[in-house]
């Protein structure tokens, strides 16, 4: 299993496709890199970008960071099926969240005796709810595409599965660290919800977490560090703009540098990551083999570069894992299974016979790529569209419509109409 991790790459809408983007060089090295990178190591399993994908919420920036994931995953051999994004600060549009009415729930939240609750309690609210996470909306509709986006109070983490070596299965987590996010934002006065803490252990399943902020910010970090280490054996972080990899017993911890950090910091290092993982041993004693590849920026001369462990050119890792026999293979035929799909919270959808996931992931990204006048047309035509749907921001009307396509046995008819509205 071989990831490929991005964090706070910042698009600005006022340089983006502009002769004055001073990144512009600084990315067309990085995706050189990525592409000597896979050469070596082999064409990424994954992307992750751990937040801040924009700079300001905007939606031009999420349509720019679509067209850059759709060359760089070309570029590396991958798949646009293979992304898996979280929000951070940067995908906040604060204008929103800045709003008199919001910063009263923040601050609520702020100075209640149990935030956590106190969340759960507005979460629940389908109209402070709204209110919270109306600031994502840009980033749930980028998000939508890998179905990675969010909505409160059952969907505010997403979880994708992937296969391991051993047939056992590498459970990614997405947190929202964003959700009380604002121009307000200070270290430590950030929260999750409840559910980043519902994380656990199952057999046959690795988990790893990817959050934006970093544990340091989270009014709860203490409290999530205690459960991410007893549950999660990769964890992933953004924000701080600062790489640093802790190799405990039980865990790997990565904090990212930025792929575009503001040129003005001090000790400005953009970088990226690439992680290997397999696991070895006998079903008694596996151990979870990790291998972090951190390439960073050097100047005079120019060029991304391992960021050395000592003498060695990666941080290299074991973390013992739980006894786990995969499961008999029979001969006898096996019924379809009900499958999570990522994001989609309690709501599955069936994986039958010749329909793979990632044909299901594939009819997602070009039913997103539509206008939203061509995914109105096809939701009506095939009645797809129900009353309780109107009051949805547009990312969650239309995962409804995609889910119900499903659930009414109108996949085939669905994936006909996008091929078809994709000719005109």
């Amino acid at each position: 299993m071989l990831i490929l991790h991005f964090s706070d790459i910042h698009f600005r809408k006022s340089e983006i496709s502009t002769a004055q983007d001073p990144n512009f060089h600084l990315r067309s090295e990085m995706v050189h890199d990525v592409v000597r990178q896979s050469k070596l190591l082999g064409a990424p399993d994954a992307i992750i970008i751990s937040g801040d994908i924009a700079f300001a919420g905007d939606q031009d920036e999420f349509e720019f960071a679509t067209e850059w994931l759709r060359k760089l995953c070309a570029a590396c051999g991958c798949s646009m099926q293979s992304v898996f994004v979280v929000p951070g600060n940067h995908d906040v549009v604060r204008e929103l969240a800045d709003q008199d009415l919001v910063q009263l729930i923040h601050g609520q939240i702020k100075r209640a005796k149990d935030p956590t609750a106190e969340i759960a309690k507005y979460l629940s609210n389908p109209a402070v709810s709204r209110l919270l996470y109306q600031s994502l909306d840009n980033f749930n509709q980028f998000a939508f595409q890998f179905l990675c986006d969010l909505l409160p109070p059952e969907r505010t983490r997403a979880t994708r599965d992937l296969p391991l070596n051993d047939g056992s299965v590498l459970r990614l987590w997405g947190l929202n660290t964003a959700v009380i996010s604002s121009g307000h934002d200070r270290a430590g006065e950030l929260f999750i919800d409840r559910a980043s803490l519902q994380i656990t252990r199952e057999a046959g399943v690795v988990n790893l977490v990817v959050a934006h902020h970093h544990l340091s910010w989270l009014r709860q970090g203490a409290e999530l560090a205690d459960h991410l280490n007893d549950v999660a054996p990769v964890q992933i972080f953004g924000h701080i703009h600062t790489n640093r990899i802790e190799m405990n017993r039980d865990f790997m911890r990565l904090t990212a540098s930025a792929a575009h950090p503001d040129r003005r910091e001090a000790g400005w290092e953009p970088g990226y990551n690439f992680v290997e993982l397999s696991v070895v041993g006998e079903p008694e004693a596996r151990k979870l083999h990790l291998k972090a590849h951190v390439r960073v920026w050097q100047t005079a001369p120019g060029g991304f570069q391992a960021k050395m462990d000592k003498g060695a050119s990666v941080f290299e890792h074991f973390v013992d894992l739980e006894p786990w026999h995969p499961p008999q293979v029979t001969s006898a035929p096996v019924p379809p299974t009900k499958a999570p799909i990522s994001g989609v919270g309690a709501a599955t959808m069936l994986i039958e016979e010749g329909l793979a996931m990632n044909t299901i992931r594939d009819l997602g990204l070009r039913f997103y790529r539509l206008s939203f006048s061509k995914k109105l047309e096809i939701a009506g035509r095939l009645e797809l569209l129900e009353d309780e749907d109107m009051g949805q921001p547009d990312h969650e009307r239309f995962r409804r419509v995609f889910i119900r396509a499903h659930e009414r046995g109108k996949l085939k008819d669905f994936a006909q109409a996008v091929a078809a509205a994709e000719q005109d």
